[in-house]
């Protein structure tokens, strides 16, 4: 607007100047702030200029605040008791019959066949030889002894204890005569203790083996090489032998017998030594000497008689 009205003043100053416009009386109309009239020259025509005034404000409605809006009220909404209604009660349980068992098949074994055979007779093998609880025997025997030095023979006798069947102690005694490998002449009376084990004391072939202890005492001589007797001296041993033996009992009173035994043993007199050699070179001697010697004969058994 004021752009406008500063247009307006502008063009009329100018036709104002020019003689162009002139101004005449004019009666303002109500409500012009500014008005006139203008008579545009040759041309007597009027214009109307007229600034109006601003239009009256529009009446001011005071409009009261509305009133604040009531408070929410918030009821709490309880939810409706639910009842809830008690399960339904389980289904009766279904219960399924097995399947019926198969048959069973018994197969009935062919017969069979039965022999019927009448019991053995059983055999109680019987003791060959019926031996006492203690025995008593007398022993007689021919025996020979053999070495490297001797050879000599003769014989022995023996009483014996036999106190259980697989058990005999026998003590001893005999007489051997001869000549060594020197040619000299000897006799000797052995005294002996042996103690006889019996492997099979109840058959009527039993066998034995021994250990035993002894003692003899003897005399040697010696002969020039004219024949001519020159001296004699004593001899004593300590000694001691292991053997094996087998006694065939013919009868419960009656026994055959044999057994070889090993000896070895010290001569111990004061007589010097026993074997004297000179090889040429030196004297060789020695007391100790061993060998063999073995019993053939029979036993005499007491118990019983």
């Amino acid at each position: 607007m004021p752009r406008r009205l500063l247009l307006v003043f502008t063009l009329a100053s100018l036709f104002w100047h020019r003689g162009l416009l002139r101004a005449q009386p004019m009666v303002c109309q109500p409500g012009d702030v500014v008005c006139g009239e203008v008579q545009a020259g040759p041309f007597q025509g009027r214009i109307r200029i007229g600034v109006g005034a601003p239009p009256p404000p529009p009446p001011l409605v005071v409009t009261p605040p509305s009133p604040p809006p009531p408070p929410v009220v918030v009821v709490p909404q309880v939810p409706p008791a639910v009842v809830v209604p008690p399960p339904p009660p389980p289904p009766p349980p279904v219960v399924v019959a097995p399947p019926p068992r198969p048959p069973t098949v018994i197969v009935a074994p062919p017969p069979r066949t039965v022999i019927v055979t009448q019991p053995r007779p059983v055999v109680v093998r019987q003791r060959a030889v019926v031996i006492s609880a203690f025995d008593t025997a007398l022993r007689l025997s021919l025996s020979g002894m053999f070495t490297d030095r001797i050879a000599i023979g003769g014989g022995n006798v023996s009483f014996r204890l036999r106190p259980i069947e697989h058990l005999a102690l026998d003590l001893s005694g005999g007489f051997y005569a001869g000549e060594d490998y020197q040619k000299a002449t000897r006799w000797e009376i052995p005294i002996l203790a042996d103690l006889l084990f019996f492997l099979n004391p109840y058959d009527r072939i039993q066998f034995y083996g021994l250990v035993g202890i002894g003692a003899s005492v003897g005399q040697q001589g010696s002969y020039s090489r004219r024949g001519r007797f020159l001296a004699d001296r004593g001899l004593v041993y300590i000694g001691g032998e292991v053997g094996i033996g087998v006694e065939w009992r013919w009868s419960r009173h009656f026994a055959v017998h044999f057994d070889v035994r090993a000896f070895l043993r010290e001569q111990v007199g004061n007589s010097g030594p026993e074997f004297a050699e000179f090889d040429g070179r030196a004297l060789r001697t020695t007391n100790t000497s061993a060998g063999v010697y073995g019993n053939l004969g029979f036993t005499l058994y007491f118990a019983g008689l």
